[in-house]
Parts: C-alpha cells; structure tokens; sequence
C-alpha cells in the first residue's frame, strides 16, 4: 500500500488521545545507559499518578482559609495487562517483584516520546476467572524523580 497523506486539525485543542496508544516498556537490559525496552504485552491500562504531600500552612491571619504547601512529590504506575503465555515484560515484571528488585521503566506517549523513571514493584497479582482472560496487574511505586520528556532518537 502506498503512503498516504491525512490532513490535521489546526485547532490543537481538539486533537484528543486514544489511551490505548500509551505504552509502557521495561528496561530489560543490563544497564540504564544501555536499555533494552521491553513492551509490557497485552496491556489494558497503565495510570501514571503524581502526587504531592499537603503541608499546611495555614494561620490565624489568612481569614479563616486553609493555605496549602506542596510538599514531597512522588509517582506511580497501577497497570493491568492480558495475561499473554509467554510475554517477556509480564515474566520480567513477576521476576522483578519476586526478587525484590527496582525496575527501570518507560512511560511512552502516542507521539512516542516518553518519560522515565526507576520504581518498586509493589503489588504483582494474577487474575485468573473462569469466564474471562487471564490478567496480570501490579502497582509499581517511583524511586526518585520521572525524567523529562524525551523525544526518540532518530
């Protein structure tokens, strides 16, 4: 089939994503310098959070308001993924939490740039019903800062 050209909005505002066109890899290599991305399979949802502690700093003059501080930040990833026989990323996540080790992850966009980060698998449970497919799903919980947004190497 030949490459075929589509016409955009101009109106940016409009352009909604599809949440199915964000992924999330693992580094399954043997360095961060050098990763080997590896695509969690059959992925059903990926929800990056980012939170920050409330510090109050309220007081007897602010008119009787609340005053609010951002405290320490943190970050966290609950996923849920069709359990595929055979799925590097989901054997990698399993081996991860059973090892007790930090994962090194990649959160990328549709227009495929991407952040990323180094967390704790600390949840990694199966789902097996009778009536249904097979899903794995997990919480992993950020060590230290996401990175910035980076766009792919060429």
């Amino acid at each position: 089939m030949s490459e075929v050209t589509f016409a955009t909005p101009t109106n940016a505002s409009t352009n909604a994503t599809a949440g199915k066109d964000y992924l999330i890899y693992l580094n399954t290599g043997a360095t961060e310098a050098n990763p080997t991305w590896t695509l969690l399979g059959g992925q059903r949802s990926g929800d990056l959070s980012r939170q920050a502690d409330e510090i109050d700093a309220s007081h007897k003059t602010s008119g009787g308001w609340k005053t609010t501080l951002p405290g320490l930040r943190s970050w966290s990833i609950d996923l849920e993924s069709v359990y595929l026989a055979g799925d590097a990323g989901a054997k990698f996540l399993e081996a991860a939490f059973l090892a007790g080790k930090r994962v090194h992850i990649k959160f990328e966009y549709p227009d495929k740039s991407y952040i990323t980060g180094w967390g704790a698998v600390t949840e990694c449970s199966l789902k097996t019903p009778h009536d249904d497919v097979a899903t794995i799903s997990g919480t992993i919980k950020g060590d230290g800062a996401l990175s910035d947004v980076q766009q792919p190497s060429a």
